[in-house]
């Protein structure tokens, strides 16, 4: 007995032997092109910035959505049927974007010169201010975004918007229109502008917990409203401690002071707040913001706070 099972384990080593020489004959197959990298319709300065922009950060540079063109057979007439590969920037692990709720047109960069300028400022510009958390797979630099998001209220109704920039699953659109005539001060102020509109996208997807500390300084006056009437003079009192909006902590108010004789506070809802600080941060350096709002302490706690939040996220200042 013990020698047939010798003799069935010796068996099986040999076809085991057999089957591993024959995977070894397994020859791989051509590799598919990459349509990222070579993408259909580019002309040679396309390429050659492409390349270029590729081989030193090693993400996609694309200055139209379609990708690949191929002729999948012909009509009844013989003429040729093609199908596109395009970037989807509604395309999701979970699925896409509704193309009826969801619309994505673009102007495109219509000189070579303007896309050297575009290449030009999102390697000088963006990049550099983007950790690897926030840097795309693709870009996709255009004259304009056209977005056209279907009406919540009337469902068949489509809204045009023009956003600066748009962060998809594996592509990031940007409008790189006008930065030819820009200085480089406001060309760092629209990429300002494209990093806040990126950090905006971001923020409703976080959990809301890390603004805590940030939202604790003015808590108790988020959306509430007093004015002195009558022998109240409780207001009044009140900005005597506090002389301005910014000792509490707020850049803005809907009211604050007293305006035709009346002291009045009525402050904003945290949302609000939450937005001045972000628009601070992205609008001014820190000397800047230092000089503005020195001299009040929970407006620098608060601008500090923000400022780290938006770091860990990934923008570096």
């Amino acid at each position: 007995m013990r020698s047939r099972i010798f003799s069935f384990l010796g068996l099986g080593l040999i076809a085991l032997s057999f089957l591993s020489c024959s995977s070894d004959n397994v020859e791989q197959g051509p590799l598919e092109d990459d349509y990222y990298l070579n993408p259909y319709g580019s002309s040679s300065v396309d390429q050659v910035l492409q390349h270029d922009f590729y081989n030193t950060n090693h993400i996609y540079m694309l200055f139209n959505d379609s990708l690949k063109k191929e002729q999948t057979g012909v009509y009844s007439d013989g003429t040729p049927f093609y199908k596109y590969q395009v970037v989807d920037l509604g395309y999701s692990m979970t699925g896409s974007l509704s193309k009826t709720d969801n619309i994505f047109k673009f102007d495109y960069i219509k000189t070579d010169e303007e896309k050297q300028i575009a290449m030009k400022f999102v390697q000088d510009k963006i990049l550099p201010s983007l950790d690897s958390a926030l840097r795309p797979f693709s870009f996709l630099l255009v004259n304009k975004i056209n977005y056209y998001v279907a009406n919540a209220s009337t469902y068949y109704e489509m809204t045009l918007t023009n956003p600066v920039v748009y962060q998809g699953w594996r592509c990031t659109a940007i409008s790189v229109n006008g930065l030819k005539n820009m200085t480089d001060k406001e060309q760092v102020s629209y990429r300002n502008n494209i990093l806040k509109t990126i950090i905006n996208g971001k923020i409703g997807n976080l959990n809301q917990s890390i603004f805590d500390q940030f939202y604790s300084f003015c808590s108790q006056y988020y959306s509430t409203y007093k004015m002195d009437s009558g022998n109240d003079h409780s207001v009044q009192a009140f900005m005597k401690i506090y002389p301005t909006m910014m000792d509490l902590g707020f850049l803005s108010a809907y009211s604050y002071g007293n305006p035709n004789g009346f002291y009045i506070y009525n402050f904003k809802a945290k949302s609000y707040d939450l937005q001045d600080y972000i628009n601070l941060v992205f609008g001014y350096s820190e000397d800047e913001v230092t000089n503005l709002y020195g001299k009040y302490p929970i407006v620098m706690q608060k601008y500090h706070i923000m400022k780290k939040i938006i770091e860990d996220l990934g923008v570096i200042f």
